[in-house]
């Protein structure tokens, strides 16, 4: 073999190597891309877990409060109704009239009386 054919095939040589060892700009384009999107899928990921954490937390605080609760209406007295205050409403009170201002006749079956007080 010669020197120039020598020379050519190691030129070939390193050419084809030196191809095969660069990387193709949209394929390292691609693997930044996945790396990328695994990156934000992970830390998205992560956010997912601390909510979900801090809702548990904030949920059994509920649940607790609510069994309190259930626990203090449980415990209340189940006596008779506290006693009304104030006129009893099936109770017929007799007014007297005698002297007041009247608007219809006097002898009337249903008679309003009502109060009020001026200031």
């Amino acid at each position: 073999m010669s020197k120039r054919q020598r020379d050519g095939q190691a030129q070939g040589d390193s050419t084809s190597a030196s191809e095969r060892r660069g990387a193709d700009p949209l394929a390292m384009l691609t693997l930044i891309g996945v790396v990328a999107l695994l990156m934000i899928a992970f830390a998205s990921w992560r956010d997912v877990a601390r909510i979900e954490a801090n809702l548990d937390q904030r949920m059994g605080q509920l649940e607790a409060r609510l069994e309190d609760m259930a626990d203090g209406i449980n415990r209340m007295p189940t006596g008779a109704a506290p006693a009304r205050r104030g006129p009893d409403p099936n109770r017929v009170y007799t007014v007297r009239t005698d002297g007041a201002p009247v608007r219809g006749k006097a002898g009337a079956p249903i008679v309003i009386a009502e109060f009020s007080d001026y200031q």
